[in-house]
């Protein structure tokens, strides 16, 4: 999902001329669209490092920006070629498999949660690797992104899945 220009980040909207992304948003009854949302700069560093993340690393947002709608955080892994991003929003499962951009969903059971993973169409060299995992409200989406500069190393979607299942207990709900 788009956030910003070639990020590749997840969000609802859809690719502008620009190659940004208009967002758009479920309707909130509170004036904050971000009440409620699980902020997953909240995980403990402890639980980072025990997961092969830098917490040191800790970036806020998308490139310092702050999308409404949305709580994203990103550490870079302790391998240093690819990056753990997770973003938490408002849209469900469904609304992620309904993406055009998308594609290669395969469903995970992630704990009790149902889960899927996936892959960016525009992404041919499989640099990158989601995993949405159902919430209360919405879904949290762990994404491994490889560091360009180092190149790929491993399997993004291997580091997608196991962040994922080592960081479940701490998402909402748990």
């Amino acid at each position: 999902m788009v956030v910003s220009a070639g990020c590749g980040d997840p969000t609802e909207g859809k690719p502008t001329a620009s190659g940004t992304t208009a967002v758009t948003t479920a309707p909130s009854k509170s004036a904050d669209a971000d009440a409620g949302l699980w902020d997953p700069c909240s995980l403990p560093d402890s639980a980072l490092s025990a997961s092969g993340l830098d917490p040191s690393t800790k970036e806020k947002d998308v490139a310092g920006v702050d999308f409404e709608g949305w709580k994203v955080c990103d550490w870079r892994s302790t391998a240093q070629w690819y990056n753990l991003s997770i973003f938490s929003g408002t849209p469900t499962l469904q609304d992620v498999r309904k993406r055009p951009d998308y594609e290669a969903f395969a469903p995970l059971t992630v704990g009790t949660r149902q889960a899927v993973q996936y892959l960016s169409v525009n992404d041919k060299k499989r640099l990158n690797c989601y995993v949405a995992v159902e919430l209360l409200r919405g879904t949290a989406i762990f994404k491994a992104q490889t560091n360009y500069s180092i190149g790929k190393q491993g399997d993004p979607c291997a580091e997608a899945r196991r962040h994922t299942d080592e960081l479940a207990k701490y998402l909402p709900g748990s």
